[in-house]
């Protein structure tokens, strides 16, 4: 096999998979707190060809020694975007937006993830009819920054400050901080030390495994340390805001474009080599 066919098939490969990136951000335009794909291409062997003694020698002319034989480029990493996205103004308490960096913390099947989209709900607490916990759509709930599953007194207002405190006012408008209860032994004065809601700065986002649900895991061979930090102090929770996807929907169809066109050059010059290699092996001396 020549070296323009293995260039073009893999060049058709690489294009491929880019084309699934683009398709994967087009589809997800509209989608909640989603952020943006980008794919990058790497040579996948290049190595240098002597020239011929005799060419490399003609009088009156210079010629390099040597000339770079490639075989086509793949698709190297897919970072992610991570710029913030428009705020849209839903007025429902359970919607929650991050101005700044950071992600909220959920509960995924007994460890931590990581995710942008703020559509919460109300999830009654199994045997706590005056309790309830708030959880995504795909139903991971939103923790605090003990680790814990934020829960919040049920059928009451709830308020969230922009460092994500939360007061719950019932229905003859007394307000309580949603936190833990403690009681001095000595003077058996009781205190509130309010729950936040845990927002992490994510310093290598691509150090997280994406899952379904633009959810983010930490892999089983990646430190937390070198992936997640703490909340920023500019970091703030806009309460009954929605985030929205930071993908720009031109760009990508003229990115769309960009990659059909290259991808039917690479099986163009595949088409080529088939048909030279068949005249090839149809001489005859």
């Amino acid at each position: 096999m020549n070296n323009s066919m293995i260039s073009a098939m893999v060049a058709m490969t690489g294009i491929q998979q880019k084309l699934g990136v683009v398709s994967d951000n087009i589809a997800n335009a509209d989608t909640v707190g989603y952020k943006g794909k980008q794919a990058t291409f790497e040579d996948v062997f290049t190595t240098v060809k002597q020239q011929p003694g005799a060419a490399s020698q003609l009088p009156g002319r210079v010629t390099a020694p040597g000339y770079n034989i490639g075989f086509g480029s793949r698709m190297g990493d897919v970072t992610m975007d991570m710029t913030q996205g428009a705020l849209k103004n839903t007025q429902n308490p359970t919607d929650l937006a991050i101005q700044g960096d950071g992600m909220f913390a959920v509960s995924v099947d007994g460890q931590q993830g990581w995710t942008r989209e703020g559509s919460f709900h109300y999830v009654p607490v199994a045997n706590d009819p005056k309790s309830a916990y708030m959880a995504t759509d795909q139903g991971y709930l939103l923790l605090g920054d003990n680790g814990q599953p934020i829960k919040v007194p049920a059928k009451t207002q709830i308020d969230i400050d922009a460092k994500g405190v939360i007061r719950s006012t019932d229905g003859n408008g007394k307000v309580t901080v949603v936190g833990t209860r403690t009681v001095d032994p000595n003077t058996g004065r009781e205190t509130i030390v309010p729950q936040r809601i845990q927002i992490d700065r994510i310093t290598h986002p691509e150090g997280l495994q994406q899952m379904d649900g633009n959810l983010f895991v930490l892999p089983a061979n990646q430190e937390r340390a070198n992936v997640i930090g703490q909340m920023s102090a500019a970091t703030e929770v806009r309460q009954g805001y929605l985030e929205g996807s930071n993908v720009d929907l031109s760009n990508e169809m003229t990115e769309m474009m960009t990659v059909q066109r290259a991808y039917q050059l690479a099986a163009r010059a595949l088409t080529s080599s088939d048909q030279m290699m068949n005249l090839t092996n149809t001489l005859r001396g």
